[in-house]
């Protein structure tokens, strides 16, 4: 039987859920608590049962999440949970792993179509030497948070599908999140003024799925007025040597293929190569 959704179903979804990450190679493990979070907030739920097993869920919002569990793909499933979605009433977009081309021809035969294209992009801790750093950094502490806040502000105004962070939001998704290693995340810091920076995560829910410590590179970014002098590139080596000497196993990070400042240019140079791609589609007919 087919139902909305509730924080009780948590454990089903997430089962789900992770189930998808590992199929499709996206790296985007869940926790309970995450889980709960987006069940409370979603506009719209749905569960989809059979023989009392959760086989898929979608959630909707800004962007529908959710999907069907990979053993029951191919079986109409998909289609049921989409046009369930889209009798919701508020637009959203979809974000599709290149690699479920079942679900990229779903999106298309509905109306969707590619706007943008995001990149996994990972490095190892292994033999290959560490990129130096070569410019000053320090390791994040609350006294930097709002200056910190403010400069992400400006310097990401100027990036597609960015908003300027609330003290909340910032307290929510970013140095407040239980993930946030401030110790690992570093800034770049010029007479008191942070010129740029790199924030790192760690997330128990991939090291429990995948059995590897990632440290994961959420948000690198540079005043425009300090871009073409490499501080880039150094805040992200000072975080990649401090995941070494903290015994991460691998690095990881996402980015914008089509982002202003060439970032996945600078991130190959720094041994980082691409595992998969997300794509975000929209609807346009």
């Amino acid at each position: 039987m087919d139902s909305a959704l509730t924080p009780e179903h948590t454990a089903a979804i997430v089962e789900v859920a992770n189930a998808i990450a590992a199929a499709d190679n996206s790296g985007e493990y869940v926790a309970p608590a995450d889980i709960e979070a987006a069940v409370t907030a979603a506009k719209h739920t749905r569960g989809l049962w059979r023989d009392d097993r959760l086989v898929g869920y979608g959630l909707v919002d800004d962007v529908f999440k959710g999907g069907i569990h990979p053993d029951h793909r191919r079986q109409g499933f998909g289609a049921e949970l989409l046009d369930w979605a889209l009798t919701t009433g508020p637009a959203f977009d979809l974000e599709i792993q290149s690699i479920n081309t079942g679900a990229e021809a779903l999106a298309v035969s509905r109306g969707f179509d590619p706007i943008r294209y995001f990149i996994v992009m990972q490095r190892p801790y292994d033999d290959a030497p560490l990129p130096p750093v070569e410019q000053q950094s320090v390791a994040f502490t609350p006294e930097y948070d709002e200056r910190l806040r403010l400069a992400h502000n400006e310097i990401f105004a100027d990036h597609w599908g960015t908003e300027p962070k609330t003290e909340d939001d910032w307290q929510t998704w970013f140095t407040g999140h239980r993930a946030f290693q401030a110790g690992h995340s570093r800034l770049i810091v010029d007479e008191g003024r942070i010129a740029s920076y790199a924030l790192a995560y760690e997330f128990d829910a991939d090291t429990e799925a995948t059995g590897v410590r990632e440290l994961w590179i959420g948000q690198v970014g540079t005043r425009r007025e300090d871009r073409g002098r490499g501080l880039g590139t150094a805040a992200v080596s000072a975080v990649l040597q401090a995941g070494a000497e903290a015994g991460f196993e691998r690095a990881g990070l996402g980015v914008d293929s089509a982002n202003l400042t060439g970032a996945e240019r600078i991130y190959a140079r720094l041994g980082f190569e691409t595992v998969s791609t997300k794509i975000l589609y929209r609807r346009t007919a």
